[in-house]
């Protein structure tokens, strides 16, 4: 296992939405990205299953405040990216990382 010194993170991106910005995030992610799973994170009054939802059903929910929070992973100009939601009274906060791509596994290889 590498040493902690040796693993690049990837960068994260923070900024705090408006209602027309997250609406606009939606909207963008339904129409260009390729939505690999979406996660609701339970509101402390509401749990959530931890079953993936739709990405409009997730809409729905931020919108509402029935959420915590939201975690979207993606594919969007051939990188992985994750966008977590994070929902607080009257402000909605978007944390972007994209992620690393990994090395092939040493289990995948050829063995013939």
């Amino acid at each position: 296992m590498p040493a902690m010194d040796d693993v690049e993170l990837p960068k994260l991106y923070e900024s705090e939405l408006t209602a027309a910005q997250l609406r606009e995030l939606f909207e963008d992610l339904a129409e260009v990205a390729e939505v690999l799973d979406v996660l609701l994170k339970g509101h402390p009054t509401e749990r959530t299953d931890g079953r993936p939802v739709s990405l409009s059903d997730a809409r729905e929910a931020v919108e509402n405040r029935r959420v915590r929070g939201v975690q979207i992973r993606y594919r969007f100009d051939g990188s992985e990216w994750r966008d977590s939601l994070l929902i607080a009274p009257g402000r909605v906060k978007l944390v972007r990382m994209q992620m690393p791509e990994l090395p092939p596994s040493a289990g995948s290889r050829d063995r013939s």
